[in-house]
């Protein structure tokens, strides 16, 4: 069985004098596993992932890294076991791409000191590695939203942490980076990095595998490596849409796909014969006189 690199047990936030956001959190992370959570939006998944990496304090419970919990460790040592890719991440000054990589290198260097050869050797041979050698002398406030997105990934992969927090990693990208950014994660996972990502997809994580968990609107975590939490009965419990889960032969793959916009419309609206303006929406959505 693979190594326990992360584990959270009871794990509770509120902000002062609020409504818990969520309480009782419990799962572990192991070595090479992708761990995605999907919830309805201001259900608390930033915020579990800013509770997991220790940049807010839990209001109760505990997050342990390598059997310790991460309040034993300095923000150095701690930075050598997590890496985090923000949802948003504000351009605020002008460095090249290949510096601010580099700055993934902080967590081994001594106080004041500037990253060595050998390491801008790796964020070299990062770069190289996802495709985006071409941006490195390229100001990092001026690359589009899907370079910024894998250069966020490449200072993270610098850093060289065991444990990866992505928080909605493919949000405001195209769908072609969509699909290279999760790819990607793929790859990762089978380098035996943990990834534990957030999504409002629930075809991303079907697309992942590994292990799906839902943080609903109650603040409950629930978590599944049966499938039933990615069951159209549930999604749609969760969402209020019905979603059809199906296997596409052409993709080879089971995907989550919505039905067509005018379905829910035309089950619910009907208008009997002779009633109104005599129109009558039929199962199809068609409309007769």
């Amino acid at each position: 069985m693979a190594e326990t690199i992360l584990k959270v047990e009871g794990a509770g936030f509120s902000y002062k004098k609020g409504k818990p956001l969520f309480s009782d959190v419990n799962f572990e992370l192991h070595q090479g596993e992708i761990f995605t959570i999907l919830g309805p939006n201001g259900a608390g998944k930033s915020t579990l992932l800013s509770c997991i990496s220790g940049y807010f304090p839990l209001s109760s419970g505990e997050v342990s890294v390598g059997g310790r919990g991460i309040r034993e460790y300095s923000s150095r040592e701690l930075a050598r076991w997590i890496g985090v890719v923000p949802q948003m991440q504000a351009k605020t000054y002008d460095f090249s791409v290949r510096e601010y990589i580099a700055m993934g290198r902080a967590p081994y260097l001594g106080f004041g000191k500037s990253p060595s050869r050998t390491d801008y050797a790796l964020v070299d041979q990062v770069m190289e590695e996802l495709g985006i050698s071409r941006l490195a002398d390229q100001f990092y406030t001026r690359i589009s939203g899907g370079e910024c997105q894998q250069v966020l990934i490449a200072r993270v992969l610098v850093q060289q942490s065991r444990i990866i927090l992505l928080d909605e990693p493919v949000n405001h990208l195209d769908y072609g980076n969509q699909i290279r950014i999760l790819r990607l994660l793929k790859k990762l996972a089978g380098r035996d990095y943990g990834i534990i990502l957030t999504t409002h997809m629930p075809d991303h994580a079907l697309m992942l595998g590994g292990t799906v968990a839902v943080l609903d609107r109650q603040g409950r975590l629930e978590v599944d490596k049966s499938g039933r939490l990615l069951g159209e009965e549930y999604l749609y419990e969760l969402y209020g849409e019905r979603i059809c889960r199906t296997y596409v032969e052409k993709a080879g793959r089971e995907a989550c796909l919505p039905y067509p916009l005018q379905r829910r419309e035309s089950a619910r609206q009907t208008v009997q014969e002779g009633q109104g303006d005599g129109i009558m929406l039929t199962d199809a959505g068609r409309s007769v006189q």
